[in-house]
């Protein structure tokens, strides 16, 4: 394992505390890189249970039973969802020390796993509207952090991530209550920024071929749609939160150290956080 100060620079590190993201190249092989894309690509012709699709009327995400190929694309994001649970190497991938390094340069204390995610999203397939990460694990008393990693190249055309920068400042935007979740601009999807600020514009962030994205749990993302014929963008992602957190939603326990044991001093974070009681995105 490299140290972090050789695997992210003091320019890395400040633009993630000043902007809220940073993308940091090598930390996964290009073998490890490849690995993991045929683990998923191997499963996608399977009816996987760990896939999720988001229900736009119930503004929730739910399981689908399905195998990749006979899901409607441009309906909604397909994914893997906490595959660490059902596999020891997604577990490792999690918990990969030359990410943990990372981390902990980044939050100043040593990361605890809570989730994985595996984004497919094939020629065709919709994007994901704007949102902050942590209006749904409820992160206390920091925020969390993600940290996403490009197993195909990310770009404008297949669908990257675009962020508004410095809104890692910002609080949680809440949805507003009793009204449909607002579709923004760029073909993004349905959002839970009902209310999005105007006064801000977001810019993409191409990621390259096995390079990794850090962004913070407060900051506005979402990602354009892939416009491509012949190109997948697939993304292992893995949330993250500090040691010192003492509490986050219900869904994102079991909570892992990096050495891969179980947490179990971390609260179950109650109700809808800054959102009110019945913000059910919390319960996810």
């Amino acid at each position: 394992m490299q140290t972090s100060c050789e695997l992210l620079t003091p320019e890395q590190k400040e633009q993630y505390l000043r902007d809220g993201y940073c993308v940091v190249a090598n930390l996964f092989s290009p073998r490890e890189i490849d690995e993991i894309g045929k683990f998923f690509d191997d499963t996608k012709d399977q009816a996987i249970p760990w896939f999720t699709r988001y229900d736009t009327e119930a503004g929730v995400y739910r399981h689908i039973s399905s195998k990749l190929e006979e899901i409607d694309k441009t309906a909604g994001q397909v994914r893997a969802m906490h595959p660490h649970r059902h596999n020891k190497k997604a577990l490792d991938w999690m918990l990969h020390p030359n990410v943990g390094a990372v981390l902990e340069e980044l939050l100043g204390k040593p990361a605890l796993g809570v989730q994985t995610m595996y984004y497919f999203k094939p020629p065709g397939a919709r994007g994901q509207g704007m949102h902050q990460d942590n209006i749904y694990l409820l992160s206390k008393p920091a925020t969390c952090i993600a940290a996403w990693t490009a197993i195909d190249a990310a770009d404008l055309d297949n669908g990257c991530l675009w962020v508004v920068p410095g809104s890692n400042h910002y609080d949680i935007l809440c949805p507003e209550k009793g009204t449909a979740r607002e579709k923004t601009w760029m073909e993004y999807g349905d959002t839970n920024i009902t209310k999005f600020p105007r006064d801000v514009k977001p810019v993409p962030v191409p990621v390259p071929l096995g390079s990794t994205m850090f962004f913070n749990g407060n900051l506005i993302h979402g990602s354009g749609p892939n416009r491509t014929t012949d190109r997948w963008r697939r993304t292992f992602i893995g949330h993250y939160i500090d040691e010192a957190s003492d509490q986050v939603s219900s869904y994102y326990h079991p909570v892992f150290d990096m050495q891969g044991q179980i947490v179990s001093d971390i609260a179950v974070a109650s109700g809808g956080g800054p959102c009110g009681d019945d913000w059910q995105g919390a319960v996810h």
